[in-house]
Parts: C-alpha cells; sequence; structure tokens
C-alpha cells in the first residue's frame, strides 16, 4: 500500500513543480573610477537625473526628488517606464529602486528592482548597479524575445552604457 500512495502523491504534485513560473535574473555590473566615492555620487545619487549621465535614457524626471516613494518616469528609444524610489541613503550612498509593472514593448521584462551604490575602492571609488527582474512572459514556455535572455540583455543595456558614461565623464573632468 505505501508504493502506491507514492506514486500517487508523486502524480498529484510533479505537475505543481513543473509549474513554478520564472526565477528572477540577477545582474551586477560595476565600474572603478578614479574618483572620490562623494564625487560619483554627486553625477548618479540625483534619482531624477538619471538620464544626465546614462546615454540609453532619452530623458527622466521624478515627482518628488530623492524622497522614498518619488516616481521617476524614464523615457527610452521604445517607450516609457516607471519606477519607484523605495530607500535613499545619501551618507551610505546607495538608493534601492523597483518598477512596476512594465510594458514588454518597451523592456521585455515583468518587473525589476535595482541598487545603485558608490564604495570607496583604493584611492577612487566602485560604482555597483544591481538589478533583480523577471521575463516579460511569466508563463512556463515563454515566447522568444520574452525569455529569461531578453530580459537580463534589455536591464544591461540600461546598465552597462550608463556605468561606462560615468566613468568617461568624471575621469575627463579630472584631467587637467
Amino acid at each position: 500500500m505505501k508504493a502506491p500512495l507514492s506514486v500517487l502523491t508523486f502524480a498529484l504534485f510533479a505537475p505543481l513543480a513543473m509549474a513554478h513560473g520564472p526565477t528572477p535574473q540577477k545582474i551586477d555590473e560595476s565600474v572603478v573610477i578614479a574618483a572620490p566615492p562623494a564625487t560619483v555620487w554627486a553625477v548618479v545619487g540625483d534619482f531624477a537625473g538619471i538620464a544626465k549621465w546614462n546615454p540609453a535614457i532619452k530623458a527622466s524626471s521624478a515627482d518628488r526628488g530623492n524622497e522614498a516613494g518619488s516616481t521617476r518616469t524614464l523615457t527610452l528609444p521604445t517607450g516609457t517606464v516607471t519606477e519607484q524610489l523605495d530607500d535613499y541613503d545619501a551618507a551610505a550612498m546607495s538608493m534601492n529602486y523597483r518598477s512596476g509593472n512594465a510594458d514588454p514593448a518597451v523592456l521585455p521584462v515583468s518587473s525589476y528592482s535595482g541598487r545603485l551604490t558608490v564604495k570607496a575602492e583604493g584611492s577612487g571609488s566602485k560604482l555597483m548597479w544591481q538589478a533583480r527582474g523577471y521575463r516579460a512572459d511569466t508563463g512556463n514556455d515563454p515566447a522568444a524575445g520574452m525569455d529569461d535572455e531578453s530580459a537580463v540583455k534589455a536591464l544591461r543595456a540600461l546598465m552597462r552604457p550608463g556605468l561606462d558614461a560615468v566613468r568617461a565623464q568624471i575621469e575627463a573632468s579630472a584631467k587637467p
């Protein structure tokens, strides 16, 4: 009797194990900048001002600046994305934000969160940008372009150009 019960239990719960949906995709990018942390934070620490230093973003604005709960609108080449500031700590040079339900025509993600942090690194700084996101198609068999790989690629395409541009901007302005 024990064996048939085990088989029955497996038969009932196996489909549930296969129907778990997507797992969060993790993107961790960073850049070392030859400048003090305060100099780097002065450039990246404005929640509303991301378009000033990130060439992947055409325009940006926020309704309440760096106040937790502030909503920021990013204009991308494909449309707009709205993000909410969850935590802002100027002393720790860190901010956390998240999107609501993103439009898959703009970004192939259903939702994501991000963290931007500046830390001392040797005689300069390390600017770290972390994101966690879910693919646009949250079903078990995602459509092409709405899968995990597409979500990672899209988020990285927002992050990497910004990090590289900040480094270039700050280091160029430090040269005599």
